[in-house]
């Protein structure tokens, strides 16, 4: 597959092939998203890392206007369940509106849960990018 063929599957992805977070946010009320999670797949942290690949980009693509912040920690010791795995979302104040537990959960319902507390709304189906 070409460079560019991949380009456009890549985008075509972000922008309209992932329907869950076809959101526009309200800019009125959140500054951005905070996600912090463990660099590895143990203690309950695979669902954050999925969703961090899977509905991140497509967040962002609708919602150029905030800040999104992914903070990934390393923890080479698999004992230690001490790294937050937690989705905040982000005033305009610069304080924290709602934090959403991830540990332990699919990336499906993480976003589920996003989408039960955030102020949204869907993207219009004419406005959804298609290359």
């Amino acid at each position: 597959m070409s460079r560019v063929a991949r380009q456009l599957k890549f985008l075509n992805k972000i922008s309209s092939s992932t329907l869950e977070p076809q959101v526009v946010l309200n800019s009125q009320k959140y500054a951005g998203l905070n996600l912090t999670f463990q660099y590895q797949n143990h203690n309950g942290h695979m669902g954050a890392r999925k969703f961090w690949h899977e509905y991140m980009p497509t967040l962002q693509f609708y919602n150029p206007g905030l800040q999104f912040q992914v903070t990934r920690v390393k923890n080479e010791d698999k004992n230690n369940a001490g790294v937050p795995c937690v989705l905040q979302t982000i005033g305009k104040d610069g304080s924290v509106l709602e934090t959403l537990d991830m540990r332990d959960k699919q990336h499906s319902e993480i976003m589920q849960e996003f989408l039960e507390k955030a102020d949204y709304e869907k993207v219009p189906e004419s406005d959804i990018v298609r290359v």
